[in-house]
């Protein structure tokens, strides 16, 4: 199978669109005490360990500030809405060059596929912190252990529907998929911060979705992960993993 595999410019073209979103974001919230919106997905990644960085931009907001933002982007910033998923999902740019910007509620639940119910974001409200993303733009993101149950659940979803031949494209899922798992490495990585997790919050998190500890005991096989985050290798992978889960 051949990987997607985006080029830097692509990626640097996000990370553009990335800063002129957050200076939009920061310049309507920052007089609030806490965040409504909050970087999520492979850029707020990046925040704690740049290796790669991202073509997509997620987002976890309001439907308030979500439906200006993407007026705003569709009206003046050459944005689109996404066909079928024209109410959480803009993108600009054509082919292999296009961004795409994702949004995800606050105020609604994400279920976790396979019906093993659902992760609600408003566990973010005591688990958020704001990071530099590529040095200068300053942005909210949830914590390393916070991000870390995210990309669990991510790769979870994407493996459930990849295995059970449930994606309508199964190429892009499994490099997607790939993509998440890489992530997990760049959040677990002792040389790299990964030290830095609240293991009270992971803790919690993982009794509440057991079936989650499933996606760290099978990273240590996925070779196309290893080769895709590059800084360890397959035996550090495993001790790592073991180590995680031992207490956990």
């Amino acid at each position: 199978m051949t990987l997607y595999n985006p080029g830097q410019e692509v990626i640097e073209l996000s990370l553009a669109e990335l800063r002129e979103i957050v200076a939009w974001v920061n310049e309507r919230e920052e007089d609030s005490p806490t965040p409504t919106t909050i970087l999520i997905g492979g850029w707020a990644v990046d925040a704690y360990n740049p290796y790669v960085g991202s073509v997509d931009i997620d987002l976890v907001t309001n439907s308030r500030t979500r439906r200006s933002l993407m007026h705003h982007l569709v009206h003046h910033g050459g944005f689109r809405y996404r066909r079928y998923t024209h109410h959480t999902t803009v993108e600009k740019g054509s082919g292999a060059e296009t961004v795409t910007l994702d949004f995800y509620s606050r105020e609604r639940a994400n279920p976790f596929e396979g019906g093993r119910g659902e992760l609600a974001f408003d566990f973010l409200d005591d688990h958020t912190t704001v990071m530099p993303v590529r040095g200068n733009i300053r942005v909210a993101v949830p914590t390393r252990g916070a991000l870390l149950i995210m990309k669990l659940k991510a790769v979870w979803d994407r493996s459930f529907r990849y295995e059970l031949g449930r994606s309508p494209d199964p190429e892009w899922e499994y490099s997607k998929l790939v993509k998440d798992n890489a992530d997990v490495l760049a959040l677990l990585d002792p040389e790299h911060g990964g030290h830095d997790l609240d293991l009270e919050l992971l803790g919690e998190m993982l009794n509440s979705h057991p079936f989650l500890r499933e996606c760290i005991e099978r990273l240590p096989d996925s070779s196309d992960a290893r080769e895709k985050y590059e800084r360890m290798d397959e035996r550090s992978i495993r001790r790592v993993c073991e180590d995680f889960l031992s207490v956990l």
